[in-house]
């Protein structure tokens, strides 16, 4: 079997990174140098059973850190949006293009479809993604919402107790469900056989984290930047392809019957600290 590492890094081998891939099966071995060719590094995060350090630091799910004087997110009705996912930047271990220091949030709508509007990605319902540049101003702890309304869905199992991220620096391959697998990979997209086995393998003992910030999204269904040039969908020429974050379903996190939610942008917005344009997606089997 084949360590793409060595391949990859020479001699170096393993030792050149921290959490290497794993070799490759017999049959994808022909492919090392094209499967190589797409490794990306992520920043992946473990989901642990207990509160964060402190109000604006890494959590999925709680009441948000928010400064006193900004609108809060809100959604159709005027209905307060819940917090997903907070990520602090300064906690986490640097990988470029992301920032290192700032608070991203990710808001989202209670209702059936978890505030996605999934005929339109490009015209959000209820979802908001925030970024917060400045961390030392007065807080206000009135504002989000104290409990659960009548009638609420969330892909979080308890969506108002905060549970604390840790992060580390991650490796992943193109995925399958990504629209660029044909194009990156299309001796393997073509051949049955070497489908099941990558699918196999980075669904195994490849699988990435099921919550990570870059690489690549993970869909279940299909990629809806595989449209963007279909006559019917030019507008989804929004949707960038960098992997802001993606949420899979894994412990306490359920999309639907065990779906993905992803959030892409373009990396120039990204570069501006610009996340207006983010847009949200989930799907589930």
């Amino acid at each position: 079997m084949t360590d793409i590492y060595k391949w990859l890094y020479g001699s170096r081998g393993r030792a050149a990174v921290r959490n290497p891939l794993p070799p490759l099966p017999e049959v994808l071995e022909p492919y090392t140098s094209a499967i190589g060719a797409t490794v990306l590094p992520v920043v992946g995060a473990a989901v642990i059973d207990g509160p964060p350090s402190g109000p604006s630091s890494c959590q999925l799910g709680g009441r948000p850190w928010w400064p006193r004087g900004r609108t809060f997110p809100h959604g159709k009705g005027g209905v307060p949006l819940y917090l997903l996912a907070q990520i602090n930047f300064a906690e986490l271990p640097a990988l470029s293009p992301l920032p290192t220091s700032g608070l991203l949030q990710i808001f989202i709508g209670g209702g059936d479809l978890y505030g996605a509007n999934l005929d339109d990605l490009t015209a959000p319902a209820d979802f908001a993604c925030v970024y917060h540049d400045d961390l030392a101003a007065a807080v206000d702890t009135r504002i989000a919402p104290k409990a659960l309304v009548d009638g609420v869905y969330s892909p979080l199992e308890a969506p108002l107790e905060p549970r604390a991220l840790s992060f580390q620096i991650d490796q992943m391959v193109v995925d399958l469900s990504d629209y660029r697998f044909e194009r990156l990979l299309p001796e393997i997209a073509a051949d049955e056989t070497l489908t099941e086995a990558y699918a196999e393998w980075t669904t195994g003992e490849a699988a990435v984290s099921a919550i990570r910030l870059g690489g690549y999204p993970t869909f279940t269904q299909d990629d809806p930047r595989r449209w963007r040039e279909h006559a019917n969908y030019s507008h989804y020429a929004k949707i960038g392809d960098f992997a802001l974050m993606t949420i899979d379903t894994t412990a306490g996190v359920m999309w639907g019957d065990a779906g993905a939610a992803q959030f892409l942008m373009h990396e120039q917005d990204l570069l501006k600290r610009d996340f207006s344009r983010v847009i949200y997606n989930w799907d589930c089997c």
